[in-house]
């Protein structure tokens, strides 16, 4: 199932005729991204995005939530497993972004150990198999340097398809307990967890997400 869900992701997304407006389109049940940022990202990653750190984010798309890391000063690093829209991210944002690189979907081998301050994620991991997650996490530890910090919008969900993109939302099956025990298996501090309703057109009133940050606070040998 871990390879059928990056070939599923990569079908989606690296298809153009997926994207309307960059990604836009999926904010406007919060009014649109710069009110979804102000009101719900920025309070719980603003003390992350200052003095130059140098950034990655997993699963960019075509910029949608980059074009608000690059509001901060932040050396800001961009990956997603899609090639078209790491070529759009390079018409939209050029030299303004230190390194663009087209993963694999499941690590981040191109990133160099104890590299980067500060990871974050936005409306990607909710589309992960658990056993993706869990790759990323490991790797999350990794490249992350000793007391850096990352920030993941995942998936809340319980008994769904394990073809995620048979579920609502395309979500997969995930929980802010599971997520934690996952990151704590690679040796991450859980350092806080919240929850975001996903309130969009047909979904559910029950449907939310989780955010989850870590840290990590030892430096393996």
């Amino acid at each position: 199932m871990k390879n059928t869900n990056v070939e599923n992701n990569l079908k989606i997304w690296d298809n153009v005729d997926t994207w309307i407006n960059d990604g836009e389109e999926w904010s406007e049940h919060f009014g649109d991204t710069d009110t979804l940022w102000k009101d719900h990202i920025e309070p719980r990653i603003g003390i992350n995005l200052c003095c130059g750190k140098n950034t990655l984010e997993i699963a960019c798309g075509r910029g949608r939530m980059t074009r608000k890391l690059l509001e901060n000063k932040i050396k800001l690093n961009i990956l997603d497993v899609s090639p078209t829209c790491i070529d759009r991210c390079k018409e939209r944002f050029g030299d303004k972004i230190e390194n663009y690189y087209v993963g694999n979907g499941t690590d981040l081998s191109a990133i160099e150990n104890n590299s980067m301050e500060f990871i974050f994620s936005f409306d990607s991991f909710v589309h992960m198999h658990k056993d993706v997650i869990n790759g990323y996490l490991g790797e999350i530890e990794r490249v992350l340097t000793l007391n850096g910090e990352a920030w993941i919008h995942h998936s809340i969900l319980s008994g769904g398809n394990e073809n995620n993109f048979q579920n609502i939302a395309g979500r997969s099956n995930m929980s802010l307990i599971e997520f934690a025990h996952l990151a704590k298996n690679h040796g991450l501090k859980v350092v806080e967890q919240d929850k975001i309703r996903w309130n969009a057109p047909g979904n559910p009133e029950w449907l939310h997400d989780g955010m989850t940050k870590v840290k990590k606070t030892i430096m393996k040998l």
